[in-house]
C-alpha cells in the first residue's frame, strides 16, 4: 500500500474545502441531471459531461491521490469480501460435504443395520419353516405308521378270523365226516350182525344134532380120562405110603427132603428181598426224583451229559441277574464246589422271590453244572403220597446219602409241604406234618453228602425249623432296565434270530434295532424273565400265525400292546 507524502499530508487541510466545493458542485450537477428524465434505450450525453467534468475537477484537486488511493483500497475491500464470500461458501461446502458424509455414513449404518435385521428375520423364517417343515415329516411319518400299524393289525385280525373261520370249517366237517362215518359203521354193524345172526341161527338149526352128539361124546371122554387119573393117583399113593410103612428109613428121608425144600424156598426169597433193598438204595431211582445225574436201572438223557469235568461252571451264561446277587451267588456256588475237596460240610440254600424270576433256571444250571451229583424233586409230589410220603423221603435221603461224590438236592416249590401249620389244630394233616419231620431229621446236622437248595415264592410260610436249617438265603428281584435289555436281546437270538428246529428263518425288520429293543426294556418295566420271554415267544408266534416269515415294528408293536394289556391278568 502507498501512502501520500507529508507534504501531501500538510496540504490535506487546505484541499479539504475545495474538495468539499467540488463535490457540492458535482451533487447540484448531479441533481439537475436527475431532473431531466432519460428514455429507457436513450443515451444522455449529460452524464457523459457530468463525468467528464468531475473526472477533471478530481485530476486537478490536491486530493486526487488520495482519491485514487481510496477508491483502490475500496476496490480491495470489495475484492477481499468477495475472497471471504469465496471461502464462506467453501466452508459453507466443507461443512455440507461434512454433513452429507455423516448423512451417508448414517444411512449406511441404518442400511447395514437394516440388512443384518432382514438376514436375522429371514434366517429366523427359514428355521421356523425348517421345523414346521419336519413337524409336517413326522406327523406324516407317524401318520404313516399309524397306518401301517393299522392296516397290519387289520391284516393280522382277517388273518386271524381266517383262520378261526377255517378252523371250524375244518372241525365242523371232521365231526360231520365222523357222524357220517359213525352211522355209516352203525349201519354195517347192525347189516353185518343181522347177516351173522341170521347164518349161525341157520348153521345151528342145521347142526344142532351133530353138536349134540359131540358133545355127549365129549363128556364120555373125560370121565373116562378122569376116573383114570383118580384111580392111577391113588394107585401111586398107596404104593408110596406101603413103602414108606415097610421102610422107616425112607420116610425120614422124605421128610427131611421136604424140610430142606421149604428152608431153600424161603431163604432164597429173603435173600432175593435183600439184595433188592440194596440195589434199589444204590442204583435205584427212588420215585420222589424226578430228574439225576446219579446212573440208576432207569437212567434218563441227563445222565448221559453230566460226564464232565470239574472246572468252574459258567452258571451265568445264560441267566441274567444283578451285579451284586450275581456276586453273592458266584461266591456260595464255589463254596459249594469246593467242599468236596476241601473236606468241609455242605451249606444249604434257598431262593426265594417273585414268580419267573429264575430261582428254579439258576438252582438247575447249578445242580448240573457244579460237577457234583445232582437230584431235582417238586414238593408238590409229597402231598398225594399220604402214608407213604414219610418212607419215600426216607428212601430218597438214604439214597442221596450214597453219593461217592457228593450230591446237590434241589427242593423246587418247597412250600407245598414244608410250611408252617404243625402247632395248630386243623392246619397240617398228620402225613404232612410226619414228612415236615422227617426232613427236619435228615437236615438238622452237617452233612457232607447232600447239599440242599430250597426255591420258593413266599418264604415266610416256611416253617422256622425249616429256616433255621438254611445257611444263606437270596431274594431274586424283577430284572432292572439294564437286565432286561439283555434278556430280551438273548431272546431274541435264541427265538427269533435264529432258525427252529425245522429251519425255519424269521426276517426282522430294521426298525427292531437297538433303540427299539431300549424302548420295549423301558415300558416292560415290572415283567419278569419269564413274561419277557414269552413276550418274545409271543413275536414268533405272531411271525408264524399271520403266515409270513417276516418281524415288522408294525406286528411287534401290535404283540406288545396286546402283551402289556394282558400281564396282569
Amino acid at each position: 500500500m502507498h501512502w501520500p507524502s507529508r507534504r501531501k499530508k500538510e496540504e490535506a487541510p487546505v484541499s479539504d474545502g475545495a474538495a468539499s466545493k467540488e463535490q457540492q458542485s458535482s451533487s447540484q450537477s448531479s441533481s439537475a441531471g436527475e431532473k431531466k428524465s432519460i428514455q429507457p434505450g436513450q443515451f444522455d450525453p449529460d452524464e457523459l459531461e457530468r463525468g467528464a467534468t468531475a473526472l477533471k475537477a478530481i485530476d486537478e484537486s490536491k486530493h486526487s491521490a488520495w482519491a485514487f488511493e481510496l477508491a483502490r483500497m475500496q476496490e480491495g475491500t470489495v475484492q477481499l469480501g468477495h475472497q471471504k464470500a469465496v471461502e464462506e461458501q467453501k466452508s459453507n461446502r466443507m461443512q455440507l460435504e461434512s454433513q452429507l458424509y455423516a448423512v451417508q455414513a448414517d444411512e449406511q449404518r441404518k442400511t447395514t443395520s437394516h440388512m443384518a435385521d432382514a438376514e436375522r428375520h429371514l434366517s429366523q423364517y427359514k428355521a421356523q419353516i425348517e421345523h414346521q417343515l419336519q413337524g409336517n415329516k413326522l406327523e406324516l411319518q407317524q401318520a404313516q405308521l399309524d397306518y401301517q400299524m393299522k392296516r397290519e393289525m387289520e391284516q393280522f385280525g382277517g388273518h386271524e378270523q381266517i383262520r378261526m373261520r377255517n378252523e371250524a370249517e375244518l372241525e365242523e366237517v371232521s365231526r360231520e365226516t365222523m357222524r357220517m362215518k359213525a352211522k355209516f359203521d352203525q349201519f354195517n354193524a347192525v347189516s353185518g350182525a343181522k347177516a351173522d345172526a341170521e347164518g349161525a341161527a341157520a348153521q345151528e338149526r342145521q347142526n344142532i344134532e351133530i353138536r349134540l352128539r359131540e358133545l355127549r361124546a365129549s363128556s364120555a371122554e373125560d370121565r373116562r380120562s378122569r376116573l383114570e387119573s383118580i384111580d392111577e393117583v391113588m394107585g401111586s399113593l398107596s404104593s408110596g405110603a406101603q413103602a414108606l410103612y415097610e421102610d422107616p428109613s425112607k420116610g425120614i428121608t422124605a421128610v427131611a427132603g421136604l424140610t430142606m425144600l421149604a428152608l431153600g424156598v424161603y431163604s432164597a426169597r429173603a435173600a432175593t428181598r435183600v439184595a433188592s433193598t440194596v440195589l434199589e438204595r444204590n442204583l435205584g431211582r427212588p420215585p420222589l426224583v424226578r430228574e439225576t445225574s446219579r446212573w440208576t436201572w432207569r437212567p434218563n438223557i441227563e445222565q448221559w451229559k453230566f460226564w464232565r469235568k470239574k472246572e468252574g461252571p459258567n452258571i451265568f451264561q445264560r441267566i441274567v441277574l444283578e451285579e451284586e446277587l450275581a456276586q453273592r451267588l458266584q461266591w456260595s456256588t464255589n463254596a459249594l464246589i469246593s467242599a468236596q475237596e476241601n473236606g468241609t460240610p455242605f451249606r444249604h440254600l434257598l431262593l426265594h422271590g417273585k414268580p419267573g424270576t429264575g430261582k428254579t433256571l439258576f438252582a438247575r444250571t447249578l445242580a448240573k453244572q457244579c460237577g457234583l451229583d445232582y437230584a431235582i424233586m417238586s414238593g408238590g409230589d409229597i402231598g398225594p403220597l399220604g402214608k407213604e410220603a414219610p418212607h419215600e423221603l426216607h428212601k430218597m435221603f438214604g439214597w442221596a446219602q450214597n453219593s461217592k461224590r457228593g450230591l446237590v438236592l434241589f427242593v423246587d416249590e418247597a412250600d407245598a409241604f414244608l410250611r408252617r401249620g404243625r402247632a395248630g389244630s386243623g392246619g397240617m394233616s398228620e402225613d404232612a406234618r410226619n414228612a415236615l419231620s422227617v426232613f427236619l431229621h435228615h437236615t438238622g446236622t452237617e452233612n457232607h453228602r447232600v447239599a440242599v437248595i430250597l426255591a420258593t415264592n413266599v418264604p415266610g410260610m416256611l416253617d422256622r425249623a425249616v429256616l433255621d436249617r438254611i445257611d444263606e438265603a437270596f431274594e431274586f428281584p424283577r430284572p432292572a432296565y439294564d437286565q432286561r435289555i439283555q434278556m430280551l436281546e438273548m431272546f431274541m437270538d435264541t427265538y427269533v434270530r435264529s432258525p427252529s428246529k425245522t429251519g425255519s428263518t424269521i426276517q426282522v425288520d430294521e426298525g427292531i434295532d437297538q433303540k427299539f429293543m431300549e424302548q420295549i426294556a423301558t415300558r416292560t418295566e415290572g415283567l419278569s424273565g419269564r413274561q419277557l420271554a414269552k413276550l418274545v415267544l409271543a413275536f414268533q408266534s405272531a411271525v408264524f400265525g399271520s403266515g409270513t416269515n417276516k418281524l415288522s415294528v408294525g406286528l411287534a408293536e401290535t404283540v406288545l400292546q396286546w402283551r402289556l394289556a394282558h400281564s396282569d391278568e
